[in-house]
């Protein structure tokens, strides 16, 4: 089973608001880095949070990595349509990313450190990393709407109950998965925010985000293509009914994370 649907990730995976970068620039020039600012993306996917990052007045080089070659062929597309020119994509997994010893000014992973084994991840950025260069790990819930509980009841029970993997079990909060950083004498702790990040979805929009994700995707395999193609419009009539209009404005709940490498 493929955890990922590239073309879902494409179409419906937001992009970060510029909030998510706030600081970044700063606590590296106050570490003596200049721009443009040498960046790795881990777990990059298609491309978002290169691309987002990009639209700030940030100046940066980016090479993102990923295992998935589908993924990286929708980063590439995406970079190549908004005429991103400091980005480039290759084959590696944040524990084995094939990047060179001591190459970057900073590192950023945007919704993909918990598919990451966290100790072996947290070698390569050592391995990476210039001294005193930054870590920069933020990733969002799935999105709520605030006047439409019963929507997100409705998809929480889903999640919880149907839409998962065998033996499935909560990933924990972004400051659970990322203590190997907290607890290692190596990295100063710099950074906790939760930049607002809120966004209209219409019904197929947010059905898109819902058949994106990796537990949808386990669930929809043993399905045969009728059974699949019955779930997906059942779903989404169940999303019309909850959300009572084309569309709805959501919030993701955005936790960045930030360290400094000592030395």
């Amino acid at each position: 089973m493929s955890k990922f649907n590239p073309q879902f990730y494409k179409e419906f995976r937001p992009f970060y608001p510029s909030e998510t970068f706030v600081g970044l620039r700063t606590e590296l020039l106050k570490r003596g880095f200049s721009e443009p600012f040498q960046i790795a993306d881990f777990g990059c996917g298609t491309g978002h949070s290169a691309a987002s990052f990009l639209k700030t007045p940030v100046k940066a080089e980016i090479i993102g990595v990923d295992p998935d070659p589908a993924m990286l062929a929708e980063a590439q597309n995406l970079s190549t349509r908004l005429g991103l020119e400091s980005v480039q994509f290759q084959v590696g997994s944040g524990e084995a990313t094939n990047l060179p010893d001591g190459r970057f000014d900073a590192i950023m992973m945007g919704s993909s450190f918990h598919w990451m084994n966290p100790e072996k991840t947290k070698d390569e950025v050592l391995r990476v990393l210039k001294p005193k260069g930054l870590v920069w790990i933020f990733e969002y819930q799935f999105p709520k709407a605030p006047a439409l509980p019963d929507l997100n009841e409705w998809i929480r029970r889903q999640f919880n109950l149907y839409w998962k993997a065998p033996g499935q079990k909560p990933r924990g909060s972004l400051k659970e998965i990322t203590h190997v950083f907290r607890g290692d004498p190596r990295f100063e702790f710099i950074s906790d925010r939760r930049p607002p990040m809120e966004q209209t979805l219409s019904v197929d929009e947010l059905a898109g985000m819902i058949f994106s994700q990796s537990r949808v995707l386990c669930y929809e395999e043993p399905l045969t293509s009728a059974e699949k193609s019955r779930f997906r419009v059942e779903t989404r009539k169940e999303l019309q009914a909850r959300m009572t209009s084309d569309s709805a404005r959501f919030q993701f709940n955005l936790h960045a994370l930030g360290w400094a490498k000592r030395f």
